[in-house]
């Protein structure tokens, strides 16, 4: 049960002895082109010194933390992580890294009294105990796991850690209706909006849509709407092979500087394959100015892309 849950956690490693120096990191230069360097370099050259320059700015100290995190140099932040608890102004935000370097260094009683640090200075919240229910989880104490992750997503029913670990113990414990009656029991708490997508995706998947239609309307009606939200609709509407209806619902709500150019990308794509030239240029006019340099070249081949649907283009 426990390791069928892992998946629904933070992508974590255990520790483990220092990858081969001949493994690579993959970074971009100013650029937007890619650069990979070995690990051994890249955390002398690239993360030591980074971690030094931002030794007192929290915002980029945990930036560089997050991200050195997700390439699995989490030893190598200990340090860091402690120096960012004594200087962030967001004590949520540094305990909570702090506990997962801990966790992902191996060091579940350190983890455990970080987070519980954390939890003394701003109280419970849904990142807090979703991170103490990894620690438990790591344990094995299954009871534990499972309250602390139903606290965590009825403080906040769209954290979706604390969400997806929640649905895999239910499946677990009770099969697919538990699992079901889980789900709609959060969509039922108040502002809650991701599990609408995952009954969205349910509904898909058994083939009903205009069941998944009235979830999708009922997420997009209401008065924030949160970026990742319109990519997971997308790419599941995209999945079932109705990318019409990802110009028809996301199109009119998305705006680039609010909900970021990854949803940007998906709208573009259902444009290319509907064939939507003005729509899909019109999209491209408005990311342009925003996007970050890495994705400048994708939008360039959209660019390519839909001037061959002019005919202005010949095809490779």
């Amino acid at each position: 049960m426990f390791r069928r849950l892992v998946a629904a956690f933070h992508p974590r490693k255990p520790a483990l002895p220092a990858p081969a120096t001949h493994d690579a990191i993959t970074a971009y230069d100013e650029h937007g082109r890619q650069v990979m360097m070995p690990r051994a370099e890249w955390r002398d050259k690239v993360l030591h010194p980074r971690l030094r320059q931002h030794w007192n700015s929290p915002d980029a100290l945990y930036a560089t933390i997050m991200s050195a995190l997700s390439d699995g140099f989490a030893p190598e932040l200990m340090t860091a992580a402690a120096r960012l608890v004594e200087i962030d102004g967001l004590p949520e935000r540094s305990h909570v890294a702090h506990g997962i370097v801990l966790l992902e260094s191996g060091r579940l009683d350190d983890a455990e009294a970080a987070l519980r640090a954390g939890i003394r200075a701003v109280g419970e919240t849904a990142a807090l105990l979703t991170n103490l229910a990894k620690v438990t989880h790591d344990r094995g104490i299954a009871a534990a796991t499972a309250d602390l992750l139903g606290r965590a997503v009825r403080l906040d029913p769209n954290f979706d850690h604390a969400l997806n670990g929640w649905l895999a113990f239910e499946r677990e414990r009770a099969g697919e209706a538990g699992f079901l009656a889980a789900l709609r029991d959060a969509c039922g708490l108040p502002g809650s909006w991701r599990a609408q997508l995952l009954l969205a995706r349910h509904h898909l998947a058994a083939g009903d849509l205009p069941a998944a239609r009235e979830q999708y309307t009922a997420v997009l009606a209401a008065a924030e709407v949160d970026g990742s939200a319109l990519m997971t609709m997308a790419a599941d509407l995209a999945r079932h092979g109705h990318t019409g209806l990802i110009v028809t619902l996301v199109g009119p709500v998305y705006e680039p500087a609010k909900h970021g150019p990854q949803a940007g990308f998906n709208l573009l794509r259902a444009c290319l394959e509907t064939e939507r030239v003005a729509e899909g240029e019109a999209l491209l006019a408005r990311l342009r100015p925003l996007a970050p340099a890495p994705f400048t070249r994708h939008l360039d081949e959209f660019q390519r892309a839909f001037r061959q649907l002019h005919g202005t283009v010949a095809p490779v």
